[in-house]
């Protein structure tokens, strides 16, 4: 058969020497695609978990900000009144609340609890009152700045604080939990390809008398190869479809009782988005097109 004929093969005949090879040997076909599922399946458990822990952080992040305006002892009950009105005005601000010392003073003996008579003999007027203002989701950093510097600049306020510290361990933790994905879902991969080049070279080798007969008949270049690479890819696709609706099944069985013990979770719990799952079919494939061709090279040669 002349390199040039070979070339005009109809698409048809790749598609149907495809389909007859996987058919021809159910058994090797079965554990190949079986190893790409598992494979795949093992890439997107890592993808699917880290996918949700992440979006936890992150609607951790955008709670919102609190803010605590801490006053001047001196300042008087208008003056008071007028600042929470401006503040109120900002559209960034869900809601204010004015604490007076005594409050304040309350507050603190409840939270100490048995500790509470380390407070007796001190004076209420020694806690400053304060103005706690609650910030809505999405005021980024810049804004945030922005507001605090011009808090801090009012006359009468002697401190302005907020949750800076739980704000930076969830972007802290944001960052670690994106590098360990990363870091598992790369384990995951190599882990993956180990099995399924193992998995296709078995396959090559069981049909190596039909590539030797392919290449006694004079099968050359694409004629050759193009069905083998094809299967491959029908296997990976396949296999990558039974590890989604796998992944699929399983979230659905463990999001329910998950989310009811920890209702938090409810709005954040998410399965994998289209694009992630288009990934992990594209991903099968070429796990299964790289694995035909391994195998070929093994034990069929390429030519």
């Amino acid at each position: 058969m002349s390199r040039s004929a070979s070339s005009r093969q109809p698409v048809s005949y790749f598609l149907r020497r495809a389909i007859d090879s996987i058919l021809a040997t159910p058994v090797i076909s079965g554990v190949t695609i079986t190893s790409i599922a598992v494979s795949v399946m093992l890439a997107g458990a890592v993808l699917l978990v880290g996918h949700n822990v992440f979006r936890l952080l992150q609607s951790w992040g955008q709670a919102g900000v609190d803010v605590s305006i801490y006053l001047d002892h001196e300042m008087g009950e208008d003056r008071i009144v007028e600042l929470k009105r401006a503040i109120a005005e900002d559209a960034a601000v869900v809601d204010v609340r004015y604490v007076s010392q005594d409050e304040a003073w309350q507050f603190l003996a409840d939270n100490l609890g048995d500790s509470a008579e380390l407070l007796d003999g001190l004076d209420a007027s020694l806690l400053p009152a304060s103005i706690e203002v609650a910030l809505g989701r999405g005021v980024d950093e810049a804004a945030l700045e922005v507001r605090l510097a011009a808090w801090e600049s009012i006359p009468e306020v002697n401190d302005v604080q907020y949750n800076r510290q739980w704000i930076d361990r969830v972007r802290n933790a944001m960052s670690i939990v994106y590098w360990v994905a990363w870091a598992l879902g790369a384990l995951a991969l190599i882990v993956s390809a180990i099995i399924v080049g193992a998995t296709f070279q078995l396959a090559a080798f069981s049909r190596r008398e039909e590539m030797d007969v392919m290449r006694l008949v004079g099968a050359v270049g694409i004629v050759y190869w193009g069905p083998v690479l094809l299967a491959g890819l029908f296997e990976g696709v396949i296999g990558s479809f039974a590890a989604i609706g796998m992944l699929s099944l399983t979230y659905q069985i463990t999001a329910t009782p998950i989310t009811t013990e920890l209702p938090m979770l409810l709005e954040t719990m998410d399965f994998l988005t289209a694009g992630q799952c288009f990934t992990l079919v594209f991903w099968g494939a070429m796990l299964g097109m790289l694995g035909s061709w391994l195998g070929m090279q093994r034990f069929g040669g390429v030519r």
